[in-house]
């Protein structure tokens, strides 16, 4: 089964360049999307995505990597931002409810739930994106295939 970042209990972490070219990035709390991966809205935390956020407003440019930890299955996207705003507060049941899927997911790997449920994850930005690229990114010999 190929796993997306979208889909309940992955890793999400988002990547991004200054426009210098210093890299930076943060933990996500889920991803979201409505079409497909054609756009997807990616929650990161206000308290640790500062640099993140300072990035896409000049570059644009995001990457956004899910990994489901038990099996490592890892997909990769990567687009232009269309719009970051603070979530609105009726999305906040939605990242709580992500965050707790996520800590289900570690604790069948021996990691407590409280350790995953103390990660900040409100207030938090949504950033919208135009996806571009999608590639596997699952350890093995397909690493890095385009998928479209």
């Amino acid at each position: 089964m190929r796993r997306t970042p979208i889909d309940e209990g992955m890793s999400v972490i988002v990547g991004t360049v200054s426009p210098d070219g210093l890299p930076a990035g943060c933990r996500a709390i889920c991803a979201t999307s409505a079409d497909d991966l054609k756009t997807m809205t990616v929650y990161v935390p206000m308290a640790t995505s500062r640099e993140v956020v300072a990035n896409v407003a000049t570059t644009r440019r995001l990457a956004v990597v899910g990994s489901y930890p038990p099996d490592h299955s890892t997909m990769q996207v990567k687009g232009t931002t269309t719009n970051v705003r603070l979530a609105h507060d009726s999305e906040q049941e939605l990242l709580r409810l992500r965050l707790d899927r996520f800590a289900d997911v570690l604790h069948l790997l021996g990691v407590p739930r409280r350790m995953v449920r103390s990660m900040s994850y409100w207030p938090a930005f949504a950033i919208d994106m135009n996806v571009e690229e999608v590639f596997e990114q699952t350890p093995g010999p397909k690493a890095g295939t385009p998928l479209r």
